[in-house]
């Protein structure tokens, strides 16, 4: 029973946590897109299916909301398993939704109610980066509840820290990768006239969507069969929601007009986080997708930006640019019998 100085467990719906929900996000420690309500709720319209929604917050006495949990319960699976809304395909990281101070008590709860529901055997907590306040929480307070908790190393996600100067940028890449930067601009600008353009607005977005769709689809047999019409209309729908909270960058490298690269970014706080990216393939010898990137790192430092965030995956070409690891885990909890 929950006492008067405890916190409250509650099962609300995506519109009760609307305002609760825009001041965590606003208020939570290294945000990113994925942590917004908007993401979330488009995510599980697109791809909910037959699954059960598991919102679960925990409020404190003084009616405070201090942690939301987007949950869902696979009701095509007799396992029990519930996990984050957002699968690891199209979401790179995930986690609770909390206000800055994350408290141990509050986790406990959580995950006291969650260890409750008969429904429930287990929780496979995916997508959690190395600093993030959820897994460290959960391996503090879980064990005491009954939980049986395995955590495993599911890949790195790169990211650029970037310095205050341009200058500065290029003196913090080795000789080799500085030198082949810079000659494949030369080359590129020898190529014909080069620009990069963003565009940010929702209509702009709306409007350009399909360009960057093609681009994304036609760089490789892999990214064709990611890009399915399922994927595709989810893509459309989130970047242009997230443009109206001033989130989407959609970027363009043109070649003497014509757009041959492109990337899908989220801008929150002084962190750009590369979402996804295309490019022409057959300008692939003027190495446009990777001076895509580069590019527009040189401007993010221009605009003051202090993360350029690759995500998933660990090509070779981020760590050319200067990117560093930053690794991501499954957690997973299990009622112990």
């Amino acid at each position: 029973m929950t006492s008067a100085t405890t916190p409250r467990i509650a099962s609300p719906t995506f519109g009760d946590l609307a305002e609760d929900w825009r001041r965590i996000f606003e208020s939570m420690p290294a945000s990113s897109a994925f942590d917004s309500l908007e993401w979330n709720r488009i995510w599980w319209d697109h791809f909910g299916g037959d699954s059960k929604l598991m919102l679960r917050t925990v409020v404190r006495p003084d009616g405070t909301t201090a942690i939301i949990a987007p949950l869902r319960l696979d009701s095509n699976n007799d396992e029990g398993v519930c996990t984050f809304l957002g699968g690891t395909d199209l979401v790179d990281y995930l986690g609770f939704k909390h206000v800055e101070e994350l408290l141990a008590e509050d986790v406990r709860d959580l995950l006291q109610s969650l260890y409750d529901d008969p429904d429930i055997n287990a929780l496979v907590l995916e997508s959690l980066p190395e600093d993030s306040h959820t897994i460290h929480a959960v391996e503090e307070v879980a064990g005491d509840i009954g939980w049986q908790v395995h955590t495993w190393d599911e890949g790195v996600a790169p990211r650029v820290k970037l310095p205050a100067t341009v200058d500065e940028y290029y003196s913090s890449l080795s000789k080799k990768h500085r030198h082949e930067l810079r000659r494949k601009l030369r080359r590129l600008h020898n190529a014909g006239n080069v620009e990069q353009v963003e565009f940010k607005s929702p209509d702009e977005i709306e409007h350009n969507m399909v360009d960057f769709i093609d681009l994304h689809r036609g760089s490789s047999i892999d990214k064709m069969d990611f890009m399915t019409v399922e994927r595709e209309a989810f893509f459309r729908e989130a970047a242009v929601k997230l443009a109206e909270m001033d989130i989407t960058r959609l970027y363009f490298l043109t070649l003497n007009g014509e757009k041959v690269a492109t990337s899908l970014a989220f801008k929150v706080g002084s962190t750009k986080y590369l979402y996804n990216s295309g490019y022409d393939p057959e300008r692939s010898w003027l190495a446009v997708g990777l001076l895509n990137h580069a590019i527009n790192i040189l401007k993010s430092i221009e605009e003051g930006i202090e993360i350029y965030d690759f995500m998933r995956g660990d090509e070779r070409y981020k760590y050319h640019l200067g990117a560093y690891d930053r690794h991501i885990f499954t957690a997973r909890l299990d009622k112990k019998p």
